[in-house]
């Protein structure tokens, strides 16, 4: 998951939301033992083709969380708030093939009090579209808010803004938090990522008919969050009981509840990053991790981002091995095709559409004096074995 940190710039503060499970990242280091065996997805190369989308500028100069892409073609961002972080916005675009800025930030939606978005699903539903993202989640003692404790599901409205507890539906898996949604429309299939107290160094996941799952019986849940939804006052870590009406998916059987080691999954010796998205297509479930080299204090460390993809079948088994994003750790490319002079790219979603692989990235430097954050979506064929 993800946390925020702040910079002190010569000109103005940025923010930037960065993966991570714990405190403050370390510098990235050299990756020891990497297998030379490369995935079927084709990470390990990079050219013009491989372009989906480029510096795009969303409405705050952070990070994205991640993105989804719908059948009209375009882009839905989410990325949260540097100076509200009680806000996650959901932000439509088109894509942008050019090396030009393309400026997305007029027209966005605003969800308060949600939790980090650190992984969303877009439904589609004729003209409408629905974003299935975590709810009621909890301020930490840094403003931040976490250990979202179901799965909201929200109509687009342009330019609203929507508390977590207006979500048009929402869902139950059961006692657990940190909830991060995934969308396999063609299939059926609805998973949703969790943390699991008892099992806190596996990644967890539970997967269900999507068509079963909106049709589960409906009940009463009574969850703990934090009170700033009602008393409007964001950085409140007041805690309160709230009763919510959910979907119960507990009283479904799942397709499957697949779940692995946080680390421990690639080959002996490996140094893991911070995780950064996954998405499930099929009898697959895809994840990605990575770090960009951009410091905490406003700096780049020596020497490289770093971006990984494994993935995994619906028992946890690893069937296409962690594998490098080749890109994210050359230089020249980055600089070659205008992403960024400083090779500072941080990984930021993934997903699969239409038996293409698509990888989300926020990048800085796009000009040695221009170190805003800048998005880019980077595409590959095929996408799995």
């Amino acid at each position: 998951m993800k946390h925020w940190k702040i910079w002190l710039l010569p000109i103005f503060v940025l923010a930037t939301a960065c993966g991570g499970d714990n405190g403050d990242d370390p510098a990235p280091q050299p990756q020891p033992g990497i297998s030379d065996k490369t995935s079927t997805t084709g990470i390990d190369g990079f050219g013009a083709e491989n372009i989906f989308s480029r510096n795009t500028y969303l409405p705050e100069n952070t990070a994205m969380q991640g993105f989804n892409l719908d059948s009209d073609g375009r882009v839905w961002y989410t990325q949260l708030s540097a100076s509200h972080h009680e806000r996650l916005l959901w932000i439509p675009a088109q894509p942008n093939s050019g090396t030009a800025v393309l400026d997305a930030r007029k027209e966005y939606m605003t969800l308060s009090y949600f939790g980090h978005g650190t992984n969303t699903a877009l439904e589609e539903s004729g003209s409408d579209r629905y974003l299935w993202v975590g709810a009621y989640g909890v301020c930490n003692a840094q403003g931040m808010y976490w250990n979202e404790k179901l799965v909201g599901r929200v109509k687009w409205v342009k330019g609203a803004t929507v508390k977590t507890s207006e979500c048009d539906e929402y869902y139950y898996i059961g006692d657990y938090a940190d909830l991060h949604p995934s969308i396999d429309a063609e299939n059926d299939l609805l998973t949703i990522n969790y943390g699991d107290r008892n099992n806190s160094a596996y990644r967890c996941f539970v997967i269900y008919r999507l068509s079963e799952a909106k049709k589960a019986p409906m009940t009463n849940v009574t969850i703990t969050c934090t009170d700033g939804f009602r008393t409007d006052n964001p950085a409140s870590t007041n805690p309160v009981s709230v009763i919510v009406r959910c979907r119960d998916l507990t009283a479904l059987k799942p397709v499957a509840s697949p779940r692995f080691l946080k680390t421990g999954y690639g080959p002996s010796g490996s140094k893991y990053y911070d995780w950064q998205g996954y998405d499930v297509r099929k009898d697959r479930l895809y994840y990605t991790e990575g770090q960009s080299k951009y410091s905490l204090y406003g700096t780049f460390y020596d020497g490289s981002s770093y971006a990984f993809v494994t993935v995994f079948d619906f028992n946890g088994k690893v069937v296409e091995e962690r594998t490098p994003v080749a890109v994210v750790s050359d230089p020249e490319k980055l600089k070659r095709f205008g992403i960024s002079v400083f090779a500072s790219l941080e990984a930021e979603g993934i997903k699969v559409w239409r038996d293409k692989l698509y990888l989300g990235y926020t990048a800085r430097g796009i000009t040695a004096e221009n170190t805003n954050h800048y998005q880019h979506i980077f595409v590959y064929k095929p996408a799995s074995k």
